[in-house]
């Protein structure tokens, strides 16, 4: 029990315990307790003990002590309705003070949360950045040393190349000297012309081979246009007849007219003369004179093969040559005045690569008739019958023997085409 409820239980015992002692000490209503006894002051009436009065006295105090009591009674409830009210008061305060400090925690938590993905994040973002930094580097650095790989490959290849491309032309020219006494004699038979700029074809069977050339200028010489306006003449066209097993073909420029620039070379297989009975393939040389830079080209073709490119080679143009060839004119002059004189210079020291050079054994050359001996054995022909002397017929013209002529035609484009 609450202190309340005894306090308010003692005293409604006070005053029940003092509404009976008061009765019993009124002084009007003294009574002799003794049996037969008559109070005094009781009324005259004496026939029985009368308690109207106290039992008045006693309701009413009675009354007065449920009031009381009522009263601590109502008291109590608002005491307690006041009480439960500041408890739910205090609870709802508590309630809002612990939640809104659950709310500052799990705020204070979640910005501590926010601040470590945060670092998080940015150290992930850091060490991203430096790992693709790092990984960029690196790839760089492959990539230069690749670099550097293909371009030491490259340099090496090229070298190669150069290597290759150089001996190639010293073995043309190597090979185009030895060649010289041969083309020199084939030339002179036929009468053909020399000059700076030269292309001659050689072979060893009475097959008709035809040397077209490709000018700067993209005109065409061949057998079917002998001259072009650049300057360029074909003087001679061999074996249209099986005339001799050593034929040459011959296209020329006068000394120092020829054009600078990129010249074409190609050689088609036009005819096999049955008669003959000369083999396919057919060897062949092209001896080129490029300004002085004399080269050889072999291959060989067999009848109904296309057209074949031989090589291409590049001329100076005329005023070059021509300075160059009164540079090495005024050089022979003054070899010739220093042998008149006696008064030599010391020569200069030529580099490695020309000693070298100068010290390679170059190989005889190749005697072409033993080579065509080697490929064909002539069978006698056969005696003809006698005949009547046949007029002299005449030579196929170019219309028939390569179509009719036109500019167009005349490209390199419609070579093979043609062929």
């Amino acid at each position: 029990m609450d202190p309340l409820s005894l306090a308010l239980t003692g005293a409604l015992g006070g005053a029940f315990g003092f509404g009976v002692l008061r009765l019993v000490l009124r002084r009007d209503s003294r009574i002799d307790l003794r049996q037969g006894m008559v109070a005094e002051g009781l009324g005259s009436r004496v026939a029985g003990a009368d308690f109207t009065t106290p039992r008045a006295e006693f309701d009413r105090q009675l009354a007065k002590i449920q009031s009381q009591r009522r009263r601590f009674e109502a008291d109590d409830a608002r005491q307690r309705a006041r009480s439960a009210a500041r408890l739910q008061r205090e609870e709802e305060a508590r309630r809002k003070e612990e939640d809104a400090r659950r709310r500052m925690e799990e705020a204070e938590a979640r910005r501590a949360e926010e601040e470590r993905l945060k670092r998080e994040a940015e150290e992930e973002a850091r060490l991203r950045a430096a790992r693709e930094e790092e990984e960029a580097r690196l790839a760089e650095m492959r990539e230069a040393a690749r670099q550097a790989e293909l371009a030491e490959i490259e340099t090496q290849r090229q070298a190669e190349v150069e290597a290759a491309r150089a001996q190639a032309e010293m073995e043309a020219r190597a090979a185009a000297e030895r060649s010289a006494s041969e083309l020199r004699a084939r030339l002179e038979r036929e009468g053909a012309a020399t000059s700076d700029v030269q292309i001659s074809l050689m072979w060893n069977n009475f097959n008709d081979l035809d040397l077209h050339v490709v000018c700067p200028s993209g005109e065409r010489i061949h057998g079917g246009a002998k001259e072009s306006p650049c300057g360029g003449v074909l003087d001679v066209d061999a074996n249209v007849k099986p005339d001799t097993r050593r034929p040459v073909e011959n296209v020329v420029w006068p000394q120092g007219i020829a054009p600078g620039g990129v010249y074409q070379v190609y050689v088609h297989h036009y005819k096999k003369h049955a008669k003959r009975r000369s083999r396919d393939p057919t060897r062949f040389s092209v001896i080129i004179n490029a300004g002085d830079d004399v080269r050889e080209y072999t291959g060989e073709l067999s009848a109904g093969d296309p057209i074949k490119k031989v090589c291409e080679f590049t001329v100076d143009p005329p005023e070059v040559r021509a300075a160059r060839r009164a540079e090495l004119q005024a050089q022979l002059a003054a070899a010739d005045e220093a042998l008149a004189t006696g008064n030599f210079a010391a020569p200069e020291p030529e580099e490695e690569e020309d000693e070298e050079e100068a010290l390679i054994d170059l190989p005889p050359a190749p005697d072409l008739d033993e080579m065509a001996a080697a490929e064909e054995v002539e069978e006698p022909e056969p005696e003809p019958e006698p005949e009547p002397a046949p007029a002299p017929a005449p030579r196929r013209s170019m219309a028939d023997r390569y179509g009719p002529a036109g500019g167009g035609d005349d490209t390199p484009a419609n070579i093979d085409r043609k062929f």
